[in-house]
């Protein structure tokens, strides 16, 4: 296997892009390395993914690490991408009680992505396209915000594009998400939203601008909570458990990202030394990874009596499920399932 094929695995089994995605992405990014940088790849390409423990990164040359799989940069894309890898744990839960939901077959919520230096892209399972919009966009509610301060949407022909109305440079696409599947993911969420009683769905409310919500949740506590660098790193290598049958995250203060899923499959040391391969891994993080993790709670917060420490990713496994559910998923089916489907076989209201 040439060097150039082998780099081009190493991203997919990351991003899950095909083969072609992946080659002419890293094909267009080599092709314009001075000499000298190309040799320095050459050269790392041949370093043994192998390491233990799992950190810390080797010293590559600068720029040459977003050459082949590029992190946001940005602090404003860096937060989005924070806030849409939460979101995909939480529309889980929706896609289990979708009327064929099961427990013994994988979850996916994102299928791929392809990263770029400026933006994401992200593929998403068509099932799971409404319950993660749901879970995006903002909402207010007695005085709180559920989804994502600022976020908005702009619809393109055959794509939706998913930026911030008051940083509109932070943007991620979804390719294949056009008219149809916005108008069922709409039909979705006003059923479901009308469970709430009251509330408002703030991209309508405020289509151009921050609604006063939103500001007064972002003046008082930001926009995503938590190590947001290694979420979006996370987030652009998040094909490593399509395999699995469900993924949950969750932070603790503002440097620990925990990743638990059912099993070991994927198992977790492949896990963790695909996201600290030397060329395409998460820069910076330290990884870990037992099957007896002690995580402290959820989302507590960070006091910052010191220096906050480096950021940190823990894997961890739970329990394999007993059965598969379908008959309870099938009974617990919500109503806002037929209201998807329907706006999908066209009659549903039109948005």
């Amino acid at each position: 296997m040439s060097w150039e094929t082998d780099l081009v695995n190493r991203r997919r089994q990351l991003t899950g892009e095909s083969f072609q995605t992946a080659a002419d992405a890293l094909r267009a990014e080599v092709s314009a390395l001075p000499v000298a940088a190309l040799a320095n790849l050459r050269a790392f390409a041949r370093v043994p993914v192998m390491r233990m423990p799992f950190g810390p990164d080797l010293e590559l040359p600068p720029g040459l690490r977003a050459v082949l799989l590029p992190d946001a940069t940005a602090r404003s894309q860096i937060e989005l991408e924070a806030g849409i890898l939460d979101a995909a744990t939480q529309a889980i839960h929706h896609l289990h009680r979708h009327p064929d939901g099961r427990l013994t077959r994988p979850v996916v919520v994102i299928r791929s992505v392809t990263p770029l230096r400026n933006r994401l892209q992200l593929h998403l399972n068509p099932v799971a396209v409404a319950p993660l919009l749901y879970e995006l966009m903002p909402f207010g509610f007695d005085g709180e915000v559920s989804g994502i301060c600022g976020l908005r949407a702009r619809q393109q022909r055959r794509s939706t594009e998913l930026f911030l109305i008051d940083v509109p440079t932070a943007r991620v696409e979804l390719p294949g998400v056009g008219r149809a599947a916005w108008c069922a993911a709409a039909a979705y969420r006003e059923v479901r939203d009308r469970e709430l009683g009251t509330g408002e769905y703030l991209a309508s409310v405020a289509p151009d601008r921050l609604a006063a919500a939103e500001e007064r949740v972002l003046a008082a506590y930001g926009r995503v909570f938590g190590p947001t660098r290694i979420a979006s790193g996370f987030l652009r290598r998040i094909a490593l458990l399509r395999q699995a049958l469900w993924t949950q995250t969750w932070t603790t203060g503002c440097t620990d990202l925990n990743v638990e899923w059912p099993g070991d499959d994927p198992r977790h040391a492949h896990v963790a030394l695909a996201l600290a391969d030397p060329l395409f891994g998460i820069p910076g993080a330290e990884i870990r990874t037992s099957t007896t993790l002690h995580f402290p709670a959820a989302r507590s917060a960070c006091k910052h009596d010191t220096l906050c420490g480096p950021d940190r990713l823990a894997l961890r496994s739970s329990s394999l499920p007993t059965g598969d559910g379908t008959a309870s998923f099938r009974k617990g089916a919500r109503p806002e399932w037929e209201a998807w489907r329907q706006a999908l076989a066209g009659r549903g209201h039109q948005h």
